[in-house]
């Protein structure tokens, strides 16, 4: 069998065919073989690369997210926002464009697969709030527009409380639902003297309650 001299670009049709297919029957809907159909390529040159579909989407939801990074990082490098205007830019940018809604749409839910739970987890732990968050919040204590004991614990319980509790994409959520955790995750934030969660982006979490395919 001749040996594949691109490796990178069949892992990307796989990804590619992979998402789209998400998109349009969702992740529960869509079998490997889906995959391996949409792509033209052989059974055997797909599981080369990926050995399920757990894996295959796990690598989907990581472009993404690192399409995220590059605003992420310019947020927090912008010098003209105090650090409590950049938290409130990177939950702007969270929610702009499709992103939400091809995450919602592209993985299943992470209660669903205990395995995304904990690589969501990781990333929060390990790169979102320390890289990311943490600096922001470290700038807004010194500006004052930030007041918090600690940045690091910070940065990770509100990026736990967003990501793993207030996302519908973490488990079933009823819009009623999204609508009492939008209200308490306001409640506590402007308690603290942030103001994170504006009207549109909690409509727009109700509206995703509906995205995942039954």
């Amino acid at each position: 069998m001749p040996r594949n001299k691109y490796p990178e670009q069949t892992v990307e049709k796989i990804l590619d065919a992979a998402a789209q297919l998400f998109l349009q029957k969702g992740y529960q809907n869509t079998t490997l073989q889906d995959i391996i159909d949409a792509t033209k390529l052989s059974k055997g040159a797909v599981y080369h690369h990926f050995k399920s579909k757990e894996e295959i989407a796990q690598k989907v939801g990581d472009r993404l997210g690192d399409a995220m990074w590059e605003p992420l990082h310019r947020i927090r490098d912008d010098p003209r926002l105090t650090g409590l205007e950049k938290l409130q830019a990177v939950f702007a940018a969270s929610f702009a464009g499709t992103r939400q809604q091809q995450l919602t749409q592209t993985l299943p839910h992470l209660t669903d697969n205990p395995q995304f739970l904990a690589l969501e987890w990781n990333n929060i732990e390990a790169h979102l709030a320390p890289e990311c968050i943490a600096p922001m919040i470290r700038q807004g204590m010194a500006d004052s527009s930030i007041h918090a004991a600690d940045a690091n614990a910070l940065a990770e319980a509100l990026f736990v409380l967003a990501d793993l509790w207030l996302s519908p994409q973490t488990r079933p959520t009823t819009p009623d639902q999204q609508r009492a955790r939008n209200a308490v995750f306001r409640q506590m934030t402007k308690a603290l003297g942030l103001d994170l969660l504006q009207d549109d982006q909690a409509e727009q979490l109700v509206q995703l309650c509906s995205s995942f395919p039954a």
